[in-house]
């Protein structure tokens, strides 16, 4: 699979394969305010910063059913759109969680976690990542995402560097500190020749200019 078709199926999750049975992995939100999920960041990132804690901005995607093209068909949605949703249809199916994590640091640093968790029907965790370490630029209101992540657990789960190469820009038409982050385009740097990169355009992809709008959820201590 390509840088590009790896980032576009996880970020933009337009499938999902629901055909195996997962295990349940017992991750939860309360990991983001643990300390040790965090521990590797400092080297990955090559500063001596100390972690104080972290405000969390979501966005939700469900499966639901909809009306395509005179069938009833399925596809993951943004929870905040109900564009085509059959609603007199009872439904609950696998959705996907995605997270914007800032960190705040001492010294004063910007440091900015993309992560993604996966559930089931039944509110279990089944999967998690990808995730992605950058940083914020309010300025330009952009983010811009250098290094893979990937999760790892023995006693404790906690983040550690891939090896897989990556630069990814997301720009917002909207970024305002606890409140919303609106991601407008998304583009896959992967050379600096010319046609070599890639624009994911939000609203052309999903005909809906909020389909990747994170909220802000809550601002934690770090434990």
């Amino acid at each position: 699979m390509s840088a590009f078709r790896h980032i576009l199926f996880w970020i933009v999750v337009l499938t999902t394969a629901y055909g195996c049975s997962p295990r349940i992995i017992p991750f939860s939100c309360d990991n983001f305010a643990d300390s040790t999920f965090y521990q590797a960041i400092p080297l990955i990132t090559n500063k001596n910063v100390r972690i104080d804690s972290v405000n969390i901005y979501e966005t939700t995607f469900e499966e639901k059913p909809y009306e395509g093209y005179y069938v009833i068909d399925y596809s993951e949605v943004n929870a905040q759109n109900d564009k085509n949703i059959l609603h007199y249809k009872p439904f609950k199916g696998f959705y996907q969680k995605l997270y914007i994590l800032k960190l705040v640091t001492m010294p004063r640093d910007s440091i900015t976690i993309y992560f993604s968790l996966k559930y089931n029907a039944f509110d279990q965790c089944v999967g998690f990542g990808p995730s992605y370490l950058g940083y914020t630029d309010v300025s330009k209101k952009s983010l811009y995402f250098y290094n893979e992540l990937y999760t790892r657990r023995k006693s404790f789960f906690n983040l550690r560097k891939s090896k897989l190469p990556l630069g990814l820009y997301m720009n917002a038409d909207e970024l305002t500190p606890y409140n919303n982050i609106n991601i407008e385009k998304m583009i896959v740097e992967k050379s600096f020749e010319v046609g070599n990169n890639v624009v994911i355009d939000i609203h052309r992809l999903f005909r809906d200019s909020s389909a990747l709008r994170f909220q802000y959820l809550d601002g934690q201590k770090i434990k």
